[in-house]
């Protein structure tokens, strides 16, 4: 839960690299952001795999880093996903765990379901289904290899418009075809307003949920399912949202 920016493209010319790293690293710099070069990820095992040349920008403590990382086309790579491509120990860890959760998900949500249309509830499920292979595989990461985001929802409104201000940079000058998915719709709008309307609200649902699970852990007289456990929090998130406004 959360408010990302999510990007992906190539730079309209490979031979960019060393100037955007150099033009990136200058405004970061002047932003009071720290900044580390592909060189000094590596040296420092933040990065992993090789190959890859850029930078990594980290405009807030509070925001997740903005990674402009490129292979030797120019496109923009997503170093975690990248290095499972090679990693054979760490990707089937990887697929293991997703393939687990994915698992654990469809239980909750069908037993969920369940329970909802014995009592008589026709809402229907409030756990959502992730559209997950059961073990992913190599395409998984080749394609997760094309996608890099932040997450700017605790870093507030101002950090997010910076994080989109970068962003429109590298697309302008190295990047046309640099594609950005804002979850608020601020890279496409410039609607300040809506921008801090959109990130308390997220906030908002997230005090409900961690307030729905503190009130479901504590309202148990003894013992409760895990299935039991879940029917709760989602009662509580119910009663929660109904008051929204």
């Amino acid at each position: 839960m959360g408010i990302s920016i999510a990007y992906r493209g190539k730079l309209r010319d490979p031979a960019l690299v060393p100037e955007l790293v150099g033009d990136l690293a200058a405004k970061a710099e002047s932003a009071g952001w720290l900044s580390k070069t592909m060189k000094e990820l590596v040296a420092e095992k933040r990065v992993t795999c090789s190959g890859l040349e850029g930078i990594t920008l980290y405009p807030h403590r509070e925001c997740e880093p903005l990674h402009f990382h490129f292979d030797e086309e120019g496109t923009f790579t997503n170093h975690y996903y990248h290095a499972l491509l090679s990693d054979t120990e760490m990707a089937d860890m990887m697929r293991e765990a997703l393939a687990e959760s994915a698992a654990l998900t469809r239980n909750l949500a069908r037993s969920t379901q369940s329970s909802q249309a014995d009592a008589g509830r026709g809402a229907g499920p409030r756990i959502t289904v992730p559209d997950l292979p059961e073990a992913p595989g190599v395409e998984f990461f080749k394609q997760g290899s094309r996608y890099n985001w932040t997450k700017t929802q605790f870093a507030g409104p101002k950090v997010h418009v910076a994080v989109c201000a970068i962003l429109r940079y590298v697309k302008e000058r190295y990047a046309p075809d640099l594609e950005v998915k804002d979850d608020s719709g601020y890279f496409a709008s410039g609607d300040y307003a809506k921008l801090e309307a959109g990130l308390a609200h997220v906030e908002r649902l997230a005090s409900i949920t961690t307030d729905a699970i503190q009130a479901a852990a504590t309202s148990s007289k003894g013992p409760m399912t895990l299935d039991e456990f879940v029917n709760r929090i989602n009662e509580e998130i119910a009663e929660a949202r109904s008051r929204l406004h």
